[in-house]
């Protein structure tokens, strides 16, 4: 916020202006999945279809994964019967519900949540705790939700 003073003291009138950011779907991935330190590799799907908004370069969810990964979203009971597979490796289901799955491969994970209009996804490395990956993914999913996405 920048403001200006305009007017005589006993007046006290201030012009204020605002600058909104223009953030696009990469930058939620950039900035807040993987700089969060939390997640190695992200995306932002479309939950209607799990067609690629954003993702993290060399990262790669196939039209056929994202689709499944909408299925699994919406029913759940898909994720606890095969887990997902994204970027070519499978994660099996360690919670699956409506909006939410965390998946697991060895020492390394999955978190997806489920906005409005997004799936937000965050792999996490060996070495980061699972908590930390699903609280970046959950927030940028719940900061979605908040504005209509």
């Amino acid at each position: 916020i920048n403001a200006e003073y305009m007017g005589t003291p006993s007046e006290c009138l201030f012009f204020f202006e605002f600058t909104v950011l223009d953030m696009s779907w990469q930058t939620y991935v950039d900035v807040n999945l993987v700089g969060s330190g939390h997640v190695s590799q992200g995306a932002l799907l479309s939950a209607a279809d799990g067609s690629t908004w954003a993702i993290t370069p060399g990262f790669t969810i196939s039209p056929q994964e994202g689709a499944a990964l909408v299925a699994g979203i919406n029913d759940p009971s898909k994720f606890q019967a095969s887990g997902a597979t994204v970027n070519g490796v499978k994660y099996f289901s360690i919670k699956a519900e409506p909006g939410l799955f965390y998946g697991k491969k060895g020492a390394t994970g999955i978190t997806v949540a489920k906005s409005t209009q997004a799936l937000v996804v965050g792999v996490y490395p060996e070495g980061v705790n699972p908590a930390n990956c699903n609280s970046a993914v959950e927030s940028v999913k719940d900061y979605l939700v908040g504005v209509g996405y």
